[in-house]
């Protein structure tokens, strides 16, 4: 049934562009076919005739809104054009009539169709950028689209926590983005965010499923990195010079392997005791040797500083165990 409607829907689409072309060529009406607003009511009303087919064949087929709405559009635009409107913002139509569809498809079985909302937030965001695209920058237009493929993600994942998989995009797609915001400021801060950024999901699994110990490896070393960029940055003077950064990315890597020697009871983590001894002791030398200098007094405090509290909020074991 539906295959027979519509070749009777085209059937009768078809008559009736031939009629106006042979009324047009033999006189019987005036019509300039180069006229702005000829082609305006052309595609008004290649817009209404799609929107009439989709009312027809029942709100589940929202495909049929694509030729509607976009012809809805072109119409809107072309009356516009022939009224002597040059702004850059003519196109933005064309984006919004492309978000309707998606949008419906959403709503009508947000469960199978999320995916919908992807496209949906892209085509918005991209027709903000073209109605106010004088008060953007390239990096923030990046940042902007990056971040409207990473919520629709974020909120499958919200939605249904079953779905893991959704972090993964989501998270990627708002660290470019972040990277993008980053840019405007300094490149530098992309090196030290992009190690942090990296470390973050290692963490959240380590911390989540203890028994996945090693997360523990890539989050500590990447996290180390992230600092020690961080503080050989320029804008510290003679401090970055040192060998104080250097001496807190070896920290970081004792602490890290140190934690894992930690978790021996639990996991094979016994061997972890070399690489964070290692460490340590190559930390140690960089820090003496940093002593030498006018900033041995501050980083000796503030390392004192850290071991103390870190030895006041460890748990206490039982002496009796």
């Amino acid at each position: 049934m539906k295959t027979k409607l519509d070749h009777i829907f085209w059937g009768i689409l078809l008559i009736a562009a031939g009629g106006l072309a042979l009324a047009q060529q033999q006189g019987w009406i005036g019509i300039d076919v180069l006229s702005t607003q000829f082609w305006a009511l052309a595609f008004g009303a290649a817009g209404l005739i799609f929107l009439v087919r989709y009312l027809v064949a029942g709100w589940r087929n929202w495909g049929w809104l694509f030729p509607a709405c976009i012809f809805a559009a072109l119409a809107g635009i072309t009356w516009l054009v022939g009224s002597g409107i040059r702004e850059t913002w003519l196109s933005a139509p064309i984006f919004a009539a492309i978000v309707i569809p998606f949008l419906v498809a959403f709503v009508l079985d947000f469960r199978r169709n999320w995916w919908a909302l992807i496209p949906a937030s892209v085509m918005t965001v991209i027709c903000l950028m073209v109605i106010f695209v004088e008060n953007f920058r390239v990096e923030t237009m990046g940042a902007a689209i990056m971040f409207a493929i990473a919520i629709p993600f974020a909120i499958v994942y919200f939605a249904n926590r079953e779905k893991k998989w959704a972090l993964i995009p989501a998270f990627t797609m708002a660290v470019i983005g972040i990277m993008d915001l980053l840019a405007l400021f300094s490149s530098r801060l992309i090196g030290v965010f992009v190690p942090l950024a990296i470390s973050a999901p290692f963490f959240y699994v380590f911390f989540k499923y203890p028994k996945h110990w090693w997360a523990l490896i890539p989050a500590g070393v990447m996290a180390s990195i992230g600092i020690n960029i961080l503080l050989s940055d320029p804008a510290l003077g003679k401090f970055a010079q040192s060998s104080f950064p250097g001496a807190f990315l070896f920290l970081g890597l004792a602490a890290t392997f140190g934690w894992l020697w930690r978790q021996r009871e639990k996991s094979p983590t016994a061997w972890a005791r070399i690489p964070a001894m290692v460490a340590g002791i190559v930390a140690i030398v960089l820090l003496a040797v940093g002593s030498l200098t006018e900033f041995g007094l501050v980083a000796a405090l503030l390392v004192g500083g850290v071991v103390l509290i870190f030895l006041g909020l460890r748990s206490k074991k039982d002496p009796a165990k």
